[in-house]
């Protein structure tokens, strides 16, 4: 008997702690797959919406049996998902959407498992400061050893001295150390205040930028002609080396023409809205 409580025991922790490890967060794991399923029949757009029902809200979600929080068999959105009706399946089958997959499946399962709770898309919730896994000097090596060592994996011996300043470099300028900077004998901070005071480092951080907002020296389309943008791509690089506050450098590329006394900076910064393709067949107004 002793054995068997001892066992069970073990049995008990293990389902706890695997429970809370695998915690269902809504903003990273279940917003994603209901609004690439659901949103598009049972979301914001009223056109589109089926059956009066919404997802995209929390209220809409949790009346009337549609989402019972721990409960899957009171859930008729578990119940539809895992319907072998084709006329209860959701997503529907002439919907054109992929049916989910197991995985995603148990994300559902445990979420509503878990209370279902609710929450935003990541970009508005408030960020929390983790705890700092003990066993490293620096954060970040603080947990990332503590990722490796929940995946048994032993940390890779330290690199040469040539090879850490070549990777430093790619990351923060996107060009190869010189063969100068790998015979200096600098410590590594002031290696790294160097880079960060490249003109090059700006256009490294430039460039995720300029191709979310697909900045393109041509127009595209059959001619495919030149345009002249590199002002506007200029502007980005310098914002980035000058370490301008992300609020302002996103103001001023939405709508720096409109802030007060705008300067010739600011309402070139305006370009940021220009760099969709652009067809000159049949004609176009210069605007």
């Amino acid at each position: 008997m002793t054995r068997r409580c001892l066992l069970f025991s073990l049995l008990l922790l293990w389902t706890v702690f695997a429970t809370a490890e695998e915690e269902v967060n809504f903003s990273t794991e279940v917003l994603p797959i209901l609004s690439d399923r659901c949103f598009h029949c049972h979301g914001p757009d009223p056109s589109h919406r089926k059956a009066k029902l919404r997802l995209d809200l929390e209220e809409g979600a949790k009346k009337k049996g549609i989402l019972t929080a721990g409960s899957l068999t009171d859930s008729e959105l578990w119940q539809r998902i895992i319907s072998s009706d084709p006329d209860e399946l959701m997503p529907p089958p002439d919907s054109h959407r992929k049916p989910l997959s197991q995985s995603e499946r148990n994300v559902i399962q445990r979420w509503i498992e878990q209370g279902a709770p609710w929450g935003k898309h990541w970009a508005f919730e408030k960020p929390e400061k983790p705890t700092v896994p003990a066993g490293a000097n620096h954060p970040i090596d603080a947990f990332v050893r503590a990722k490796l060592a929940k995946e048994k994996i032993d940390p890779s011996p330290k690199a040469e001295k040539s090879t850490l300043l070549r990777r430093l470099s790619f990351d923060l300028t996107g060009l190869p150390p010189t063969p100068d900077e790998v015979n200096a004998d600098n410590d590594w901070e002031t290696v790294i205040d160097q880079k960060l005071k490249s003109p090059h480092h700006g256009e490294r951080m430039a460039m995720w930028w300029l191709d979310a907002a697909r900045y393109s020296d041509t127009d595209g389309y059959q001619q495919d002609a030149t345009r002249n943008n590199w002002p506007w791509r200029d502007w980005v690089v310098d914002a980035f080396n000058k370490n301008m506050p992300f609020d302002q450098f996103t103001v001023e590329q939405f709508a720096g023409d409109l802030l007060p006394d705008a300067t010739p900076e600011q309402i070139l910064a305006t370009g940021f809205h220009r760099h969709h393709m652009t067809n000159g067949e049949g004609g176009r107004h210069p605007e």
